[in-house]
């Protein structure tokens, strides 16, 4: 495709440049050169848009939305992206070549006619602009299009490449009116449309009112297409953009942009460029030379993805979900602030360039992939490009040749199997447990220089010596069997810190960590109930049905945000039980009609087995491997995912839902593995979905591998998992000890402490009102969820969260701040201690932090762009340091506060800090303390205006 032409009119425009230059000096020129340098660190670029430009095939939406302006590809964009990319403010701009039709682009429409000279170094034609057919075909078919798919911005390149054939001044002059002339029919045919061009400073003069502002290429650094390489700019041709730049910015006051080609490998070398185009008051964009990279520019968003790589044959169904690569690595991944992107390893893999879209490569091997030769030469391609790699389990391709050079490994050959034993290890084995008698280790490696560390050095009966386990500059392998340690029957530990390697493989930054779990200081607490055993009948006196004890006993006792499901199957006059359905219907209508209850369905016909089954298959075929059939056997039913999401959606809304409310959200059933096709049908209805995972980590088994990840990604769509399983784990599947979901407490505790991995969740169905014992159980889990520090929150507001964590952004600053895009759902960060406190004067959209056990939480007030910027003492300016609400308002100014807060169905409370010498206004509040803290407290959820005045 076409892209911007670093160079390419370079010797067009040299007699241009001549001229400029006979009236200039080279001893002012090294003058200026040395008053560049000395220009002051932090020059203001505030004032003018951030700016990103973007041509890769698949666009990173979600990092591109934390620029002004994002320039891309339209071709490229794939439906819903554009909206998705405006979302939080971001100007899209689509690329236009003004004066060149590209090869790639070509049709029947094309006016060849018009076609003048061929551009080698881009495989494009530079056009005759005073022909109109030309103008025609630019207006008609290329932007019409664009205006019709919603763009209302365009980016014009190529506004010099007339000069290929108009080489005398009359020719130049004659397509420069021509140039002059389209850029206003562009204007006049679209109105308000937004036009930023690449270059074309000799006609700035006649169209500065059509225009938002204008770019140019290699300032300091350029790529030079005719030799595909990376080079320095001389120093003149710096002089010349920089001067026609600081025209753009001080005499046609536009946004005058710099964009420059670094070598992916060279992040450094890009950051460095970047300030130094700032310094100058100019916009940067550092990138790679075919700008299918994400570079840096007045932000650099950092990457919050990592690429992880699973072989998709070894596992039942091709399913990521039973993957090592999921079950073990995603849950660590996303504490950490990371959310995986999964590919199947032997897939095709990303082809544009990585470094700077995520924040590296995982895979986990069993062994050798299929694809060897075209996976060796992606992971090849990736670390010369300077993509970090974590290897668990095998490499998955022999680590030989260039492999070996860029790791600095050797295989060791022929480990005997006799007289292992450990010859030393850091603190990185040992996270879990520590086999006393080493495993069987089919290779290891020797390592061939200094740069390459080595967590475990082990020894066998022959006195070889190999290491398993080691991390260098390029990343880290961590080798099988020395990452878990397999005990009797479900028992396993961890024998690799798996945080500590992550983080030490990928070269992670300390960085604020989007964190789904807490909120204003308190831990989420949710409450969701699926259906199962709606109609079953409960051991209590006259044998009521559970769903009558549970609304009875639990649901009008606890008035907490919860969210209870119903099978469509089990209720309706279609389903299995329909001589019952005219008692149990009225119970649920009865359980819905309370304001903090939220309505969700649990399905039509419960599948057990989502994967086994197949669009027409009868109802109750199949059994899965605990002896269920596949799905409730429901007479004369043959599968269907849209009966199962969308008509038993329209099923509650209709018969059982009261005026005013309808279904928030879709509980999966079963193994809750649902195919992309129904979470599509979930998203489509606006509904939020939620269940799968099995985190149960019990003091008997305190092990981090039965904790399992939040997300589940599939295609366009995320699934969220429930953050703590439900109580048939902890019952043995209802047989017993009854009382066994008082257990969960323990999960609730070890997910907290001493790092908080996960939010407080009372998942359980009707079961659990079936007997005295179960029913007392819950109610000890109430208690304990009551007696904690929580922010409750429906199971709704939970998936929004947990999704909007997986593409909120976090970019740093030029000023050393930090940029903070997206979060108006999931609203806190964890500050590591490194990074100190938040400076509540210098930030916006930062209402408050808490320094709890297990870290530094800031929250943020909801806003799409938040800046946080850092300082090294707690504020002393007022914050919120706990609520169990949310905010709904919230303006600093000058340290003048006024806040208002909402929380879902209980009564609100809200502590404030840093209030020594203000005067705090809350009305309806009672209040404790004074000084530096204040408590309010709340009769209602909704506190009204609360205002704190420091003046």
């Amino acid at each position: 495709m076409s892209t911007f032409r670093p160079f390419l009119d370079e010797a067009c425009v040299d007699a241009h440049r001549a001229r400029t230059w006979q009236r200039m000096g080279r001893a002012l020129f090294v003058v200026l050169v040395a008053m560049l340098v000395a220009t002051n660190a932090h020059a203001d670029v505030d004032g003018q848009p951030s700016v990103a430009i973007y041509y890769g095939n698949d666009v990173p939406v979600d990092m591109l939305a934390q620029f002004d302006w994002a320039v891309v590809e339209s071709e490229h964009m794939q439906e819903g992206q554009l909206d998705a990319l405006e979302q939080y403010g971001t100007q899209a701009f689509a690329y236009v070549s003004l004066g060149e039709a590209e090869h790639w682009r070509a049709g029947e429409s094309l006016p060849s006619e018009a076609l003048k000279a061929r551009n080698e170094g881009w495989n494009s034609q530079a056009a005759d602009l005073t022909q109109k057919k030309w103008g025609d075909y630019i207006v008609n078919e290329r932007i019409r299009p664009l205006w019709n798919q919603g763009y209302r911005a365009l980016f014009l390149d190529t506004l010099d490449s007339y000069r290929l054939f108009a080489t005398d001044d009359e020719a130049a002059a004659e397509q420069q009116q021509a140039l002059v002339a389209l850029i206003k029919r562009i204007r006049s045919e679209f109105p308000g449309i937004k036009l930023l061009l690449n270059r074309g400073f000799e006609v700035l003069d006649q169209v500065r009112g059509d225009i938002v502002g204008v770019a140019a290429e290699s300032l300091y650094q350029s790529w030079d297409v005719r030799t595909q390489s990376y080079r320095d700019v001389k120093p003149e041709d710096t002089q010349y953009v920089l001067d026609r730049l600081r025209e753009v910015r001080n005499d046609y006051g536009l946004p005058a942009i710099a964009i420059d080609y670094v070598a992916p490998a060279d992040r450094e070398l890009a950051r460095q460029t970047a300030r130094r185009i700032a310094d100058e008051g100019i916009v940067p964009w550092v990138s790679n030379g075919a700008l299918n990279q994400v570079g840096v520019g007045s932000i650099e968003p950092m990457p919050r993805k990592v690429l992880v790589l699973f072989d998709a044959s070894e596992v039942e169904y091709n399913e990521v979900a039973y993957s090592n690569a999921h079950l073990n690595i995603a849950m660590p991944l996303e504490y950490l602030g990371y959310g995986a992107v999964y590919k199947d390893v032997d897939s095709p893999l990303p082809e544009d360039t990585l470094r700077g879209r995520y924040a590296g490569v995982v895979s986990w091997l069993n062994g050798r992939v299929g694809a060897q030769s075209a996976y060796r030469d992606w992971l090849l391609k990736q670390m010369r490009d300077g993509v970090q790699v974590a290897m668990f389990g095998s490499p998955g391709i022999p680590v030989t040749g260039e492999l070996s050079d860029l790791t600095g490994l050797q295989v060791v050959p022929s480990i005997s199997d006799e007289g292992l034993e450990v010859v030393d290890h850091d603190d990185m084995l040992g996270f879990e447990g520590m086999p006393s008698t080493p495993a069987t280790n089919e290779t290891g490696y020797e390592l061939m220089n200094d740069g390459v560390t080595a967590h475990l050095s082990m020894r066998d009966g022959n006195g070889a010596k190999f290491v398993p386990i080691a991390t260098g500059s390029w990343g880290g392998v961590a080798l099988s069997p020395w990452l878990i340690q397999q005990g009797m029957a479900d028992q396993a530990r961890w024998i690799l810190d798996p945080f500590a390697f992550l983080k030490r493989a990928l070269a992670l930054p300390d960085m604020p960590v989007a964190d789904a779990t807490t909120e204003n200081g308190s831990r989420y607490w949710m409450t969701e109930v699926d259906g199962d055993a709606f109609m079953n009948r409960a051991a209590f006196p006259g044998n009521p049905f559970t769903s009558q004890v549970m609304l009875e006993r639990i649901f009008k006792q606890y008035r907490v945000p919860t969210t209870v499901s119903v099978i469509e199957g089990e209720l309706s006059p279609e389903g299995l039980y329909p001589e019952l359905s005219s008692q149990l219907e009225p119970i649920a209508r009865e359980i819905f009609k309370l304001p903090w209850v939220e309505i969700a369905s649990h399905t039509f016909s419960h599948p057990f087995d989502w994967p086994a089954l197949k669009e027409g298959d009868l109802a109750g075929e199949g059994r899965t491997a605990a002896g269920f059939a596949y799905n409730l056997p429901i007479e004369g039913y043959r599968y269907s995912l849209e009966k199962e999401v969308a008509g038993s959606t329209r099923y509650i809304n209709e018969n059982l839902a009261p005026p005013g409310k309808r279904v928030t959200t879709l509980l999966w059933s079963g193994n809750a593995l649902p195919p992309e096709k129904a979470l599509a049908i979930a998203d489509r209805l606006g509904l939020e979905n939620l269940n799968g995972g099995n985190t149960h980590i019990m003091s008997d088994n305190p092990t981090l591998l039965d904790v399992t990840p939040m997300l589940r990604p599939q295609g366009k769509h995320m699934q969220v998992y429930a953050p703590v399983i439900n109580e048939n784990v902890y019952t043995n599947d209802m047989t017993g000890p009854y009382w066994g979901f008082r257990r969960v407490i323990e999960t609730f505790k070890l997910t907290d402490e001493p790092r908080r991995l996960k939010p407080i969740d009372i998942y359980y169905h009707f079961y659990s009102a079936g007997r005295p014992a179960a029913l007392n159980a819950l109610k000890d889990v109430y208690a304990y969820a009551r007696s904690q520090r929580t922010l409750p929150l429906f199971a709704s507001e939970y998936s929004r969260i947990a999704r909007n964590w997986y593409d909120a952004g976090v970019a740093r600053r030029l000023d050393g701040g930090w940029q903070i895009t997206g979060a108006t759902h999931m609203r806190t960060l964890r500050l590591p201690a490194s990074l100190g406190w938040p400076d509540m004067a210098a930030s916006s959209g930062v209402v408050g932090v808490s320094d709890l056990r297990p870290g530094r939480y800031v929250s943020l007030s909801g806003e799409p762009r938040v800046t946080l910027q850092l300082q090294q003492r707690e504020p002393s300016t007022p914050y919120v340091r706990r609520s169990n609400g949310r905010i709904t308002q919230w303006r600093n100014a000058g340290g003048d506060v006024t806040l208002e807060m909402a929380a879902e169905h209980v009564p609100l409370e809200i502590e404030l800090a840093g209030t020594t010498g203000c005067r705090v206004s809350a009305d309806g509040a009672s209040r404790r303390g004074g000084g530096n803290t204040v408590t309010l407290r709340y009769t209602g959820s909704t506190s009204g205006p609360v205002r704190i005045d420091c003046g």
